[in-house]
């Protein structure tokens, strides 16, 4: 006997919305708050709490390459706090680029203007 193929399973936009809500967008809107000490670390482990319930969220809720997805995303989000000390892998370029290319052309717009 042959086991039946399975077919791709699909997930509704408003669950794939409230995944990447709580994903990608809840770690990336923490990143741009400046909170003192202890509650700046509250709300990170927060975002990642977060992360992590959306992970959960996509394993009852979504398809298996959304649920991958969050996973993905959120273990880049964790190695990403540890890294370079914001909660999001979507900041990581950003930050990247100001630390190597703005000091280039900060002189250079100084220079020019």
């Amino acid at each position: 006997m042959t086991a039946m193929p399975e077919y791709p399973q699909t997930t509704p936009k408003p669950t794939l919305h409230q995944v990447v809500g709580w994903v990608v967008v809840l770690p990336l809107l923490v990143s741009f708050l400046r909170l003192p000490v202890p509650f700046g670390l509250l709300l990170v482990l927060a975002s990642l709490a977060g992360s992590v319930y959306g992970v959960r969220f996509a394993k009852r809720h979504a398809s298996r390459r959304v649920s991958l997805f969050a996973l993905v995303v959120t273990v880049l989000n964790t190695l990403s706090l540890f890294a370079v000390g914001h909660p999001t892998i979507v900041k990581v370029p950003f930050l990247i680029a100001w630390w190597y290319v703005a000091p280039y052309y900060s002189s250079w717009v100084y220079w020019n203007f």
